[in-house]
């Protein structure tokens, strides 16, 4: 019994520096606003991403199957403020099976073509269009979530693969569909965020994004690798080979033709 009461006063002793060390911390904690500059001021600042007019990047996706991974190259063209192009393919024995995505700040379509001969296009609506939309932005999670900060809380620290992180949690009401964000503690960049996504049943499904080695081109940072765990089980890895920015995209790039038909020519 006597062991038991040092045992216990010890681990109130314990508990009660571990609430001290954790009331500190979240004292030294940054605001929403605070942690805004920073993200801007380790991406070369607010005048640099002002003149980000346009990007464009090409690379792979794996995905990870039960039975054999599958290869995918991309190639995607962003220009502001909301116009989006890209194409995904994929070898099929020795023939290239082609989506490609055409969103022109107002409506978007997409085309799939096998073996260099279009198979069917059809016009986005609904949440396909609405997901277009969300994809043509360039601003990031963290960026994106901060224009309601009323939605956004600063949790505390948090540990990804042995980096320190700050844990901001996103309310239901927010426009955006994170549930929590983790920036790098020392860059204040994206590393990481949640969401839940519906499976083909109507059920949800935990989807864990995150964000990797980190590159700077033309003083815009971005991760040249990322990947995605969907109910804690690696689905797929996305690798950057090549990102440009200001890349001189004309506004033709992303016309959507006025006919949906198949005579309509395929790029």
């Amino acid at each position: 019994m006597i062991f038991f009461c040092k045992s216990f006063f010890l681990s109130c002793l314990l508990i009660a520096s571990a609430l001290f060390i954790c009331a500190e911390e979240m004292d030294d904690m940054p605001s929403i606003s605070d942690l805004v500059s920073l993200h801007i001021e380790n991406n070369n600042g607010q005048y640099n991403l002002n003149n980000l007019s346009s990007i464009y990047a090409n690379g792979r996706i794996l995905y990870f199957d039960t039975e054999e991974t599958v290869e995918r190259s991309f190639r995607i063209y962003k220009k502001r403020p909301n116009k989006y192009r890209s194409y995904y393919e994929t070898k099929m024995g020795k023939e290239l099976l082609q989506l490609e995505v055409i969103y022109n700040g107002t409506e978007a379509i997409q085309i799939l073509s096998h073996g260099g001969r279009e198979v069917y296009r059809e016009k986005l609506e609904g949440e396909a269009l609405e997901s277009v939309k969300f994809e043509a932005k360039m601003e990031g999670p963290f960026l994106l979530a901060s224009e309601n900060p009323d939605f956004l809380t600063v949790k505390g620290y948090d540990m990804i693969e042995d980096q320190k992180c700050i844990l901001l949690s996103l309310d239901e009401q927010s426009p955006y569909p994170y549930r929590n964000i983790w920036l790098n503690a020392d860059n204040y960049q994206e590393i990481k965020f949640d969401r839940y996504i519906s499976d083909d049943q109507g059920g949800l499904l935990l989807e864990e994004v995150y964000f990797k080695n980190f590159n700077t081109t033309q003083n815009v940072l971005f991760a040249s690798r990322m990947d995605k765990d969907i109910d804690g089980k690696r689905k797929f890895s996305t690798f950057i080979d090549s990102f440009e920015v200001n890349y001189g995209l004309f506004d033709s790039l992303f016309s959507v033709p006025d006919e949906l038909s198949l005579d309509s020519v395929v790029e």
